[in-house]
């Protein structure tokens, strides 16, 4: 993912960081193209560039995730997270649904 910032030589690139997935669920907001869903009280309909929060439950969101495997698109959200000063967290949606179904996996056979 190689989008240059105005003037800049910034890019994104993906960093790795250890994260407790109950946290990341109740706080993320997942999107497909403007519209999303809350991960906590799964309300659709949400638009990540107006809404920080849930009108529902409440919650500010402090992480995005897209169903995009195209690089280009997840460049072109976070362009447009940029230049709306949304300062919300990009992760895998594939690694965190791959996380989250170990973790579900791992309670049934708890005793």
């Amino acid at each position: 993912m190689s989008l240059e910032s105005t003037g800049s030589k910034t890019k994104y690139v993906r960093v790795w960081k250890k994260l407790q997935i109950s946290e990341v669920k109740q706080f993320l907001l997942y999107v497909d193209d403007l519209y999303g869903t809350c991960g906590n009280c799964k309300k659709l309909g949400l638009n990540y560039l107006k809404d920080k929060s849930c009108p529902d439950c409440k919650t500010t969101f402090k992480y995005i995730a897209t169903n995009s495997k195209n690089p280009a698109d997840v460049a072109k959200l976070l362009s447009r997270m940029e230049k709306e000063n949304i300062s919300l967290t990009m992760i895998d949606r594939e690694d965190f649904e791959r996380s989250s179904a170990k973790d579900a996996a791992l309670d049934l056979f708890k005793n």
